[in-house]
C-alpha cells in the first residue's frame, strides 16, 4: 500500500461517529477535500478527448452516455464554483458539434441516447444562448413522442397511451437516463409536464422492478443485484427528488422507494468503505462507480434532510475518504467496471474487467462533490 493510501485508510479508522454533517462534509484532510477532488477530475475531464475513440484510427461514432453524464457533473461544477474557465473550456468542447464534429451527436432514439441533452440544457442555464435551449428541449420532447418512421409504433402507442415514454424498456440504468434529461428540462422551463411524467414513469419502475429490501435486479430476468446497475437507481430518484415540487403526487412513493434502498445499502458497507460488484456480496470486489452513485445519493439526502443525519453522515465520509483513495495523481478513477449488458449469470458479473479512467467513473465522483459543495 504506498503512503497516500495508508494515510486515506487510518483517516477512514479515526473517524469520528456521530458527527454532525456540517462538520461531516466541510472538515477534510488535504487531498480528500471535495474542491480539490472536483478541479482534479473536471481538469482530467477537459484534457481527454471524445473518449468512446479507444485509440482506435478511425474516429467515433457518437458520443456516448458516461461522457455525456461527466460532461454534465464538469457544467455543474462549473457552475457551483463559478469557474468561468471551465465552462468556456467545457462549451469549447461542445461547439463543434455544430460543424465539424456533427457526427458525433446522437440521435434522441434511445435513453442512452436522449440523457445527451442535458449537456445543451445545462449550457443555456449558464450561458443563456438559445441555441442551447432549442437543442436540449428537443431531446426532452423527443422522448415522449412517437419516433417516425418505426416498425414497432403500436407497441409505442401503448406505452405513450400510459403515459409512459416510448424508450420504456424497464431496465435500471433508464431510470437515471430519462429523470436527468426531463428534470433538466424542467429547470430551464419551470414546466412541470417535464417532471412530472419523469415521477410518473419512476414510480411504474419502481412497482415493477426494486424488490423487497429496496435494491434492483439488472433487470427482471437477471436476479443479481449488479453495482452499478443499483448506482443509477440510485442516482434516478436522488436526481429527481432534487427537484420535484412536494405536491406532486408521486413524491411520497418515490422518497419511500429512496430511503427503503439508502437503509439496504447502509447495511452492505464493506469493510473497506465502500460497495461491492455484487451489491449484497460484501466479499465481491469493490467497484468505485457504483459506489459514487451511492455516496452521492446519500449525501443529497442528508443535506435535503431525506435521511437521517446522525445515521448516514459518518457512512458519506467513510465512504468518500475510501472513493478518493482510487483516484490517482492524474484524476483518473480506479476500478470502475467496465460497460456491462444484462446476463443471468452471476460469475460473468465478477469476471468483469475494471478500467482506469473510464467515465462511468469520473461522472459520479463529479456528481458527489456537486452534492458536497452545493447550498
Amino acid at each position: 500500500m504506498d503512503m497516500r493510501k495508508l494515510i486515506i485508510a487510518s483517516l477512514m479508522v479515526c473517524m469520528p461517529f456521530g458527527v454532525s454533517a456540517q462538520k461531516a462534509f466541510k472538515d477534510w484532510p488535504d487531498g480528500v477535500s471535495p474542491k480539490a477532488v472536483g478541479e482534479l477530475v473536471s481538469k482530467r475531464f477537459v484534457e481527454v478527448p471524445h473518449p468512446n475513440f479507444n485509440g482506435n484510427p478511425a474516429p467515433p461514432n457518437e458520443i456516448t452516455y458516461p461522457e455525456t453524464c461527466a460532461w454534465f457533473g464538469a457544467l455543474r461544477y462549473a457552475d457551483i464554483t463559478n469557474n468561468k474557465k471551465l465552462l468556456r473550456q467545457l462549451e469549447e468542447r461542445f461547439l463543434p458539434i455544430f460543424g465539424p464534429e456533427r457526427r458525433l451527436q446522437p440521435l434522441p432514439d434511445h435513453v442512452d441516447h436522449t440523457v445527451f441533452g442535458t449537456i445543451p440544457l445545462q449550457l443555456y442555464a449558464q450561458t443563456g444562448k438559445e441555441i442551447y435551449y432549442q437543442m436540449g428541449i428537443w431531446y426532452a420532447d423527443e422522448q415522449w413522442k412517437m419516433p417516425r418512421n418505426t416498425k414497432r409504433k403500436e407497441e409505442y402507442q401503448a406505452l405513450l397511451d400510459k403515459g409512459l415514454s416510448w424508450q420504456t424498456r424497464y431496465w435500471i440504468d433508464d431510470m437515471f437516463m430519462i429523470s436527468a434529461i426531463q428534470s433538466q428540462a424542467f429547470f430551464v422551463t419551470e414546466d412541470r409536464k417535464y417532471i412530472d411524467r419523469a415521477a410518473a414513469e419512476m414510480v411504474v419502475y419502481l412497482d415493477k422492478i426494486q424488490r423487497p429490501n429496496g435494491l434492483f435486479y439488472h433487470a427482471e430476468d437477471v436476479p443479481f443485484f449488479w453495482g452499478r446497475g443499483n448506482g443509477w437507481m440510485a442516482a434516478g430518484m436522488t436526481e429527481l427528488l432534487g427537484l420535484l415540487p412536494e405536491d406532486n403526487p408521486n413524491r411520497p412513493r418515490i422518497l419511500e422507494s429512496y430511503r427503503k434502498m439508502m437503509d439496504t445499502l447502509c447495511k452492505y458497507q464493506k469493510e473497506d468503505g465502500l460497495w461491492g460488484q455484487l451489491v449484497d456480496d460484501p466479499t465481491t470486489w469493490t467497484e468505485t462507480s457504483g459506489s459514487a452513485m451511492f455516496i452521492y445519493a446519500m449525501i443529497k439526502g442528508v443535506k435535503q434532510g431525506w435521511l437521517d443525519e446522525a445515521t448516514y453522515a459518518p457512512v458519506v465520509r467513510r465512504a468518500w475518504i475510501a472513493l478518493v483513495g482510487h483516484i490517482d495523481k492524474n484524476g483518473d478513477v480506479a476500478g470502475v467496471c467496465e460497460g456491462t449488458n444484462k446476463t443471468n449469470d452471476r460469475q460473468f458479473y465478477l469476471n468483469r474487467r475494471t478500467l482506469l479512467g473510464n467515465m462511468h467513473g469520473q461522472a459520479p465522483v463529479l456528481w458527489c462533490v456537486n452534492a458536497f459543495l452545493e447550498k
